[in-house]
């Protein structure tokens, strides 16, 4: 397993494996609408992800993120891509419930 320090200026995409990096952008990119610090970088770059939840529900971050760990994209442990989004976004402050989200999304779309 690929060792990463997550740090205020950590993308998104280093938790991720380089070959799922176009749908990692993909996903991002359909964010952008929905994301009030959005800024000019490339979706891969992006460290921050404040939503306006107006705009774009939760459930949806989640089944996008999911989708990715589905396809064993994630290249660490999901608790920390819970720790990541925690801490560079606006999903939850709760580490513990983005991971209980993630667990459970993955067991629904694995199940279907």
């Amino acid at each position: 397993m690929q060792r990463i320090e997550i740090t205020a200026d950590t993308p998104l995409s280093a938790l991720f494996r380089k070959e799922h990096h176009e749908m990692l952008r993909d996903i991002i990119n359909s964010w952008q609408s929905a994301l009030t610090d959005s800024s000019e970088k490339d979706a891969l770059e992006m460290t921050s992800f404040r939503f306006d939840f107006d705009r774009l529900r939760p459930i949806e971050v989640y089944l996008d993120l999911t989708k990715l760990v589905i396809h064993d994209g994630l290249c660490l442990p999901l608790s920390l891509l819970a720790h990541y989004m925690a801490t560079h976004s606006n999903l939850s402050k709760s580490e513990v419930s983005l991971y209980t989200q993630l667990k459970r999304y993955r067991r629904l779309c694995e199940k279907n």
